[in-house]
């Protein structure tokens, strides 16, 4: 995927060995019948990645996240362990240029539980559906800033489940109340306001919907350069719902001009129109799907920055769910990328995912989890930078051989 993404040798041999020498030495042994399932992948896989494409420019960057929770073998002592991400978060302070942890210790004491006693954190991981204590995420720099630096930023993810099932409270309960905790949050404002409308827009709905969000990340930078990064389920599979949700109810400004965009690539990420294909979203998952750790569906994305006073969404989606194959959804989002000219005139997402994935025929696979995220600038200081400040994100993991 980096040299997909046309990275400089030296970073790609530089953080290569970092990834190799550190974060895989971590994974444990491979998977048996004694590991537990990671709450990232659709069937328990510990990493997934992604290719960040550009709208103003022709660079592109590489994404992951991993989960190194104890689950090779799974730690029955202590489930809710963080400690071997702890350890490649201290590594990372004296290497990543403009690291600080500081609220992402006050988040760890909000949502970790792995002080508890085994049988308390037992009960936890029963209640909250997985064992994922929190998600390490980075973003792959095209350069090295310093000697010895790593090109990366990094950021955390702390799934609320354990906090809500601790304290009787909903999963958004837990993510409101983690943030309003932080030190020193009423310095900033317009992270409390991004809060306040989220807030406003749940609180016109059914309850249930509060047991939708799924994490809660933030970078690991100072206070007041962090975002807080909130992951929601949709509860809704129609494309009104979708886009409801997206906008919380009209509550973000300057959306307009995105809704037929977002139309289109999910008309065309389905092969025919979205709506004749989501129905069957209803009939293949069941209502567990909006609190699962694995089962994947459309979701909202709501960064909450100190510059803005209103959440910058993120639509999410899963076209697995709703396409009948990776030839379609690969070959719908190429002619998205052309109609709307996001196509840098190289190779297309199709070529570039069949060039990763050479160790199988990508359009003879079955089980390939995809996530398509887009993104939209909005509010007056956004939109003077709309152009630079898009993404799109296409994901492919663990892609199995089709059985004959």
């Amino acid at each position: 995927m980096l040299l997909e993404a046309n990275y400089p040798d030296e970073v790609q041999r530089h953080f290569l060995s970092y990834y190799r020498d550190t974060i895989c030495a971590q994974l444990g042994p491979r998977p048996d019948s004694n590991s537990a399932k990671s709450g990232v992948g659709w069937d328990g896989t510990p990493l997934e990645y992604s290719w960040e494409l550009k709208g103003s420019t022709k660079s592109q960057a590489v994404r992951f996240v991993v989960d190194l929770s104890p689950l090779h073998p799974a730690d029955n002592e202590n489930p809710l362990s963080m400690e071997t991400t702890q350890k490649v978060v201290d590594a990372m302070a004296a290497k990543t240029p403009g690291f600080d942890d500081t609220w992402v210790r006050s988040l760890k004491k909000w949502f970790v539980y792995s002080h508890l006693p085994a049988e308390e954190q037992k009960a936890l991981v029963k209640k909250s559906g997985q064992q994922t204590s929190v998600i390490l995420g980075f973003d792959i720099y095209p350069r090295i800033s310093a000697p010895g630096g790593l090109p990366v930023m990094a950021k955390v993810y702390f799934p609320p489940c354990y906090a809500a099932a601790a304290k009787n409270i909903t999963r958004w309960q837990a993510v409101f109340q983690g943030i309003q905790q932080l030190p020193d949050i009423n310095s900033y404002p317009n992270i409390l306001k991004s809060l306040a409308v989220i807030n406003d827009f749940l609180a016109d709905k059914p309850k249930e919907w509060q047991s939708g969000v799924r994490y809660l990340a933030t970078d690991l930078v100072a206070p007041g350069k962090a975002r807080m990064k909130m992951y929601m389920r949709c509860w809704g599979d129609s494309f009104d719902e979708i886009w409801d949700y997206y906008t919380l109810g009209g509550r973000i400004p300057e959306l307009d001009d995105d809704k037929e965009k977002f139309r289109d690539l999910m008309n065309l990420l389905s092969g025919t129109t979205y709506e004749t294909t989501a129905g069957k979203q209803n009939t293949t998952m069941d209502p567990s799907r909006y609190t699962s750790a694995t089962k994947k569906l459309t979701a909202i994305y709501f960064s909450l920055s100190a510059e803005n006073p209103t959440p910058a969404p993120k639509l999410c989606l899963y076209p697995s769910n709703f396409a009948p194959t990776d030839e379609v959804i690969v070959q719908g989002l190429d002619a998205w990328l052309k109609k709307y000219e996001w196509h840098d005139g190289g190779k297309t997402i199709e070529e570039r995912v069949k060039s990763v994935l050479y160790v199988c025929r990508f359009l003879s696979c079955a089980n390939t989890s995809t996530l398509l995220t887009r993104r939209t600038a909005h509010t007056e200081s956004l939109r003077r930078r709309r152009a630079s400040s898009r993404s799109l994100e296409s994901v492919g993991r663990k892609i199995q051989p089709r059985r004959t």
